[in-house]
């Protein structure tokens, strides 16, 4: 199969990939066949080893020229119709997508030239859904929560350098969005959702303890509020995004049995439901249907100030 042209690859290996895998090798494919080019956007945070929703949607690449911007379709193409090449072009890298920039000052990345991070960060600001804009700027922060993101100057700089108010406004409204407490996409998605609607803003990564010793952190905490009716134990309300990486990820579990980690989070639930909090817990299935989201988040008495129109 070919990845783009003059680059190929084998069809089974691409299959055994991951997706986060397959774009780094359709980025690194694009850099071979054009040395020169400078990643941005997304795509350059991704090098970075930033989290991202998932991959990037478009494989970023910054241009001084204002002609041939935006989309262009791939050259990925595979050969033959057996079972695993309709799957191969199922999984098809995305496409580039060229942005202006009228400077450009490259940095080295993971053997790639891409623009520095604060540069990177405003343009996705701009560009991006404001879920996936939210969940950079939460993992900009979390390298270094000493300093908000307005406070750092390479960022009012890249700010200062916008052309549009408007976009100016967005980015410094995200950028005040910032937690660094959102330890992963899915629970910046999550606190995306919540903004949007309108739900009160959750605490993040409470500790909690019974008398048993420790229970560890949750990802959202709900104090009573105007938009969070009493519990009927007076205890606030917790929540849990639950990612399959929590439970299959080896880096993540220590190489722990996935069953034995599953059986833990329970016993966890178990101890945080006796101390009577009530505890909600969702996937990316919820989070991909934002409509059944916000149902679940008002079934458990918290108040959205907007209607299921501001899905994402």
């Amino acid at each position: 199969m070919r990845v783009r042209r003059g680059c190929y690859y084998p069809t089974d290996a691409w299959l055994a990939l991951t997706d986060g895998e397959r774009f780094q090798l359709a980025v690194a494919a694009h850099a071979w066949t054009h040395p020169d080019t400078v990643f941005c956007g997304e795509t350059a945070l991704f090098l970075r080893g930033l989290p991202v929703v998932k991959v990037p949607p478009t494989i970023d690449v910054a241009t001084p020229s204002t002609t041939r911007l935006g989309v262009r379709p791939p050259s990925f193409a595979v050969r033959g119709t057996a079972e695993r090449s309709v799957r191969a072009l199922g999984s098809a890298p995305p496409p580039l997508r060229r942005h202006f920039h009228a400077t450009v000052t490259p940095q080295e990345v993971r053997g790639c030239l891409a623009v520095p991070l604060a540069e990177a960060l405003v343009e996705t600001m701009v560009h991006a859904k404001f879920a996936r804009a939210l969940t950079v700027a939460d993992g900009v922060l979390r390298l270094d929560a000493a300093a908000p993101l307005l406070d750092r100057q390479p960022v009012l700089e890249a700010l200062a350098a916008l052309r549009y108010a408007t976009h100016r406004r967005r980015c410094e409204a995200i950028a005040s969005l910032a937690r660094a407490g959102a330890e992963s996409p899915g629970e910046s998605v999550s606190r995306a959702l919540m903004l949007r609607f309108g739900f009160p803003e959750p605490v993040l990564q409470c500790e909690y303890a019974d008398g048993q010793g420790r229970l560890g952190r949750t990802d959202f905490t709900w104090r009573s509020g105007p938009q969070a009716t009493p519990t009927p134990s007076g205890k606030e309300r917790v929540g849990e995004f639950d990612g399959w990486g929590k439970y299959f990820d080896s880096g993540l579990t220590g190489g722990e049995d996935p069953v034995a980690v599953v059986k833990r989070e329970k016993r966890r639930e178990n101890r945080l439901l006796a101390l009577g909090h009530p505890v909600l817990r969702w996937t990316w299935a919820e989070l991909e249907q934002p409509a059944r989201f916000r149902s679940m988040l008002l079934s458990a008495g918290l108040q959205a100030s907007r209607s299921a129109a501001f899905a994402l």
